[in-house]
């Protein structure tokens, strides 16, 4: 099975990555993560210590936070509900939430964006492909099912479905 980012010919760029943007230090004034010596993480000792001498640092919101309040994601999965369980959808969506908080751990800016029940259907949008791959191939893993992905052309966009088999 191909890799996704080899599915296309051309590397498509997240308009929301641009590091010439961030100086260093920047704090995200939203969430707090700290952009120093070109990455983003949490810290609370070094941000206590940052605020101490505000004026050498800068205020800008980091790319998640942004992702957020534009409301612009670049995974969506779709998880169809027909022949689940509620007690299935229970462990489900407890199961999203774990993976989200570790991915997060990993990477502080693969974020849920909107988790929302659509009647059929449980819209999961992300700030990052990597994350909405992580939650639905746990889905996968854990209840089975076929998952069928789709890129969005020229755009960095990943949607994933995931149904139970028929």
């Amino acid at each position: 099975m191909k890799r996704l980012n080899e599915l296309y010919d051309v590397k498509l760029h997240d308009p929301y990555m641009d590091r010439s943007i961030y100086k260093d230090p920047t704090v995200c004034p939203s969430c707090k993560l700290i952009y120093h010596n070109k990455r983003w993480f949490w810290d609370e000792k070094f941000y206590n210590e940052l605020m101490e001498n505000k004026d050498k640092v800068n205020f800008k919101e980091c790319p998640a936070c942004r992702k957020i309040r534009d409301h612009y994601p670049l995974g969506i999965v779709y998880i169809v509900k027909e022949g689940v369980k509620p007690h299935e959808l229970e462990d489900m969506k407890r199961m999203i939430k774990n993976e989200a908080e570790a991915e997060m751990r990993r990477n502080p800016l693969a974020r849920i964006i909107e988790n929302k029940d659509e009647g059929d259907t449980i819209v999961i949008q992300t700030t990052t492909e990597t994350l909405a791959k992580k939650i639905a191939k746990a889905v996968q893993r854990t209840f089975h099912g076929d998952l069928t992905f789709s890129f969005s052309d020229g755009q960095k966009l990943l949607r994933i479905e995931w149904k139970r088999k028929s």
